[in-house]
């Protein structure tokens, strides 16, 4: 062996060394891609500097392309994870020709950006358990706060109404919310509160009623979800008129208790496809809450007028008939108009107790 061949062979170890060197002062790039949102095109960068390359492309998954490279300007290798090829990387660069060094470095990344993606998967799947329970856990402080307010013992259903829809938009996470409530004692005067702490005039109301969603799924008797307005059917088809930005996903449940309908619960956003089945589980749940607080607070307010009117038709019962005991036979004209008032809320009663049939 010459010193020339001698002096060849030193100065390829040196630049073999050398890049050996550098790409090992790399290596922790690669982790910290990892935790990016997208770790690819940071991949892609870092194997171009491992292998001087002119382009690099990383393809996941491998799909159906060969890893023989018809070209001498490029390379092509796997990426595994463990013994599973989950993709592949092309190298392209114009000089100088690909040696084997080259080779053995394109395997070496293809094992690190294997493990890189899988841990980037990895991360991906924390953030999103650790989002999840932040959300439910934001969700139980809502709920916790919601029940309070359900039996806060409010017994005035407009009031009630109006707390309740105001904190609806940031338990499922819209942007607007309405309550349809059908009185029980009229449900063809029905009222519309809105989660602004407004109450809608009644031609809106009854508008919503007969031509809105919230009416749509009143006749539905189930909870529903329209993706996205512009091309959903059942939303064109309503006739309503939007005061505000307009809808592209909406989501509505019925309030019930028993087979009564107490009215319906909505939800809306500018955003397309915003919700899914978990949103509509918990505004079901939500609605539920709302239907026995409404109903409750319904009953609290009649029981306490009736009861206030029972005690003045005793008081004028009693008076009646210390006057027919003293010989005032007007009196039992006044005793048979108080025993009709009597009868009278002795059926009302009985109306708000009965179960009606089933419509």
């Amino acid at each position: 062996m010459t010193a020339s061949d001698i002096a060849t062979q030193l100065i390829a170890a040196q630049r073999r060394a050398a890049r050996l060197r550098n790409a090992l002062m790399t290596v922790g790039a690669f982790f910290a891609a990892a935790r990016q949102s997208d770790p690819l095109p940071m991949l892609r960068d870092l194997c171009g500097e491992w292998l001087l390359a002119d382009k690099v492309e990383i393809i996941v998954p491998a799909g159906t392309g060969s890893l023989q490279a018809h070209s001498p300007t490029m390379l092509v290798g796997p990426i595994m994870i463990g013994r599973r090829m989950v993709g592949r990387i092309e190298v392209t660069r114009a000089t100088p020709p690909f040696d084997s060094d080259d080779r053995e470095l394109l395997t070496a990344l293809g094992q690190i950006v294997g493990i890189v993606l899988e841990q980037s998967s990895l991360q991906g799947q924390l953030d999103q358990y650790l989002n999840q329970a932040r959300a439910h856990a934001d969700t139980l402080d809502q709920l916790l706060q919601f029940g309070r307010m359900v039996t806060s013992a409010t017994t005035e259903p407009l009031h009630l109404g109006l707390q309740l829809a105001t904190q609806v938009p940031a338990m499922v996470g819209g942007e607007r919310a309405s309550l349809l409530l059908l009185p029980l004692d009229n449900n063809a005067a029905p009222m519309l509160l809105l989660s602004n702490g407004h109450v809608a005039t009644p031609e809106r109301a009854r508008e919503v009623r007969e031509h809105g969603f919230a009416g749509f799924v009143l006749c539905e008797g189930q909870p529903l979800i329209i993706d996205e307005t512009d091309a959903d059917q059942r939303w064109l088809s309503l006739r309503m008129r939007e005061y505000e930005a307009p809808t592209r996903c909406a989501m509505a449940a019925p309030l019930r208790w028993g087979s009564r309908l107490l009215g319906a619960l909505t939800v809306t956003t500018t955003q397309s496809r915003r919700f899914d089945s978990s949103h509509l589980n918990l505004l079901e749940l939500v609605a539920c809450h709302i239907s026995l607080a409404i109903y409750a607070a319904d009953l609290e307010t009649r029981r306490n007028q009736s009861a206030k009117l029972l005690n003045e038709i005793e008081a004028r019962m009693r008076t009646a008939l210390v006057a027919a005991r003293a010989g005032d036979a007007q009196a039992f004209d006044q005793l048979e108009i108080q025993l009709a008032r009597l009868r009278d809320v002795q059926q009302l009663l009985s109306l708000n107790m009965a179960i009606p049939p089933e419509s």
